[in-house]
């Protein structure tokens, strides 16, 4: 089979058809889910792919093994898979990846936004290898508007030309009471209570990189305005250019005092204020932990978002073998999840369902389970993060990080008197 894998996605878009319709029998595909925020991966049912086995989880999760399964020519494709999972879109693609047994297999997977959770994705990984000639002769012929009834969140699509809305599924046109069928729709109408430079912004993105994502006002045709996480792309059909959209409603941030924290003891602030490096300052977070739920290593990841790397410096037995400013790349770190997302603090409860680089190359190596992040920002903007490690999987949960919020807190005063001033940080040498 020597097709190329760069192949329109509509061609195998009756894949997804062809499952649903088994009725009661098994679907015969790998069903997942992920969660964005805190990078975890959970497989939803027992299909097994013959031939590669575990080696499917592999392949979602660990970069390195990915590249070394997949064809040379396919390692872009499942690179622009990875990009629109982690910015939450939808995604169809096909590629090729040797198994264990030494046989290259075509898999199709399709991805997109979880309709039931905020910031998880679910999707579906198959072994198409029997049916690519097949489908390759016969195409597909199915119609816009069934393509976006795939999805329960609203989606619509506009056409550049017109700016008018073309399509809609049926949550767009519950939701939005959108429906092209009945008056037009443009998009101006729909974007109205977003001002004039930041819809610019939008279309900019959209004409340099095809893609978009973030918030936007949606004014529905009943009056009413939506806040609404929306994901936008580039899509050229039958010779058209148009505007594909696919909203969520937005995440509500948690009040202000949503988390209550109790005093630091007397001897850890005094420990705290004698500390003469970073080492000594989690050393006495380490030893000032509560009682219950110990963790056995803490890491400070210093953040310089303009230089595109974190540098970390980690305590205890697991962290022994690290050097001193271990340096790694912003892209694909724990403080690029906090940031994307404005957490105040991150919990991975098992390292081993990761999609997260970071975690392949630095925690799960080292034995670590569970971690719990705790971001600093200074004057808006995110300066370090202070991860509290466990060798445990599950070490945290959300009712129970208070402690480590206090203690994370604690050193933050401290850190521009060790590391210098914060508005003249620069990358250690």
């Amino acid at each position: 089979m020597d097709k190329p894998s760069h192949i329109n996605d509509s061609t195998f878009d009756f894949l997804l058809q062809s499952f649903s319709s088994q009725g009661d029998t098994p679907m015969p595909a790998v069903i997942w889910r992920a969660d964005l925020v805190k990078n975890e991966i959970d497989f939803l049912n027992d299909h097994v792919i013959p031939g590669l086995e575990d080696g499917v989880g592999q392949l979602l999760q660990d970069a390195a093994v990915a590249a070394k399964m997949l064809a040379a020519d396919d390692r872009s494709v499942f690179e622009r898979f990875q990009k629109r999972l982690h910015q939450n879109q939808p995604v169809s693609e096909i590629l090729r990846a040797r198994g264990r047994d030494g046989v290259m297999r075509w898999l199709y997977i399709l991805g997109s936004p979880d309709p039931e959770r905020s910031f998880c994705y679910v999707g579906l990984l198959a072994d198409c290898t029997s049916l690519a000639d097949a489908i390759l002769r016969r195409g597909s012929h199915a119609g816009l508007a069934e393509h976006l009834e795939l999805f329960s969140n609203p989606v619509f699509m506009v056409h550049v030309g017109s700016r008018e809305v073309v399509a809609t599924n049926g949550a767009a046109r519950k939701r939005l009471a959108i429906d092209p069928g009945g008056r037009s729709i443009s998009l101006d109408e729909l974007l109205g209570a977003n001002t004039e430079t930041y819809l610019r912004d939008i279309y900019e993105r959209l004409l340099f990189d095809l893609s978009w994502n973030g918030l936007v006002e949606i004014r529905t045709t009943t009056g009413d305005t939506l806040t609404c996480t929306a994901r936008v792309r580039a899509y050229d059909r039958d010779g058209r250019h148009l505007l594909w959209f696919s909203l969520t409603p937005r995440v509500q941030a948690p009040p202000a005092d949503a988390y209550r924290r109790p005093a630091l003891p007397k001897e850890c602030e005094r420990r705290l204020a004698v500390a003469a490096s970073l080492d000594d300052l989690l050393n006495v977070i380490m030893d000032c932990q509560p009682e219950t739920g110990r963790v056995d290593a803490a890491l400070l990841s210093q953040i310089f978002i303009s230089r595109g790397q974190v540098v970390v410096t980690g305590v205890g037995a697991p962290f022994h073998d690290l050097h001193e400013h271990h340096t790694h790349s912003y892209v694909g770190s724990i403080a690029e999840n906090i940031d994307l997302y404005n957490l105040d603090h991150l919990i991975v409860s098992d390292t081993s369902k990761s999609i997260k680089p970071i975690d392949w190359a630095l925690f799960i190596p080292r034995g670590i389970r569970s971690y719990c992040a705790v971001p600093f920002y200074y004057e808006q903007a995110l300066r370090d993060v202070m991860i509290f490690c466990s060798t445990a999987p599950n070490a945290f949960a959300p009712d129970d990080v208070l402690p480590y919020l206090v203690l994370a807190e604690s050193i933050w005063p401290h850190l521009s008197r060790i590391v210098g001033d914060l508005t003249q940080q620069t990358t250690p040498h």
